[in-house]
């Protein structure tokens, strides 16, 4: 499987960076990753924002769309390592996760989205997502793959 991360605005935290950078390393030991950090838009309203960045993200996205939404279903890791082997045995070789910046997704994205994920009920910063989303991917493959970093 090939993953995509796909955020709005750059990471300023070093500590952030650094854990990033971490995951980017375990992640290519099982296959291709990409993260595309996308500029923040430029609008006098919320919702100008985040019609223009959604728009933004939808057009970067390739393959299966996994829009990462307060609202969206969450999933156990296992779970969630069972939807991409679903989704892997289904022809699909890439997954795009789509990162809102502070002012969320657009009602347009979500309803476009294949697939609304929630990390969790508690609400993070949105620079934090990343590096939980790469720890994500980074344990989805250690479980499809059989590496001890996951154990039931």
């Amino acid at each position: 499987m090939r993953y995509k991360i796909i955020a709005i605005g750059k990471i300023k935290e070093k500590y952030l960076k650094t854990g990033i950078e971490n995951y980017l390393k375990r992640i290519k030991a099982f296959g291709k990753i990409e993260i595309l950090e996308l500029k923040e838009a430029k609008a006098k309203t919320r919702a100008e924002v985040q019609v223009l960045e959604s728009t933004a993200l939808l057009k970067a996205a390739k393959g299966y769309t996994i829009v990462l939404d307060e609202i969206g279903k969450q999933f156990g890791s296992k779970e969630l390592a069972d939807k991409i082997t679903q989704l892997e045995n289904s022809s699909i070789s890439q997954v795009s996760f789509l990162i809102a910046g502070a002012e969320g997704h657009s009602k347009e994205l979500k309803e476009k989205a294949n697939l609304l994920l929630s990390l969790s009920k508690l609400t993070f910063a949105h620079e934090m997502v990343r590096l939980i989303m790469l720890e994500q991917i980074y344990r989805i493959e250690a479980i499809r793959s059989g590496h001890p970093y996951h154990r039931d």
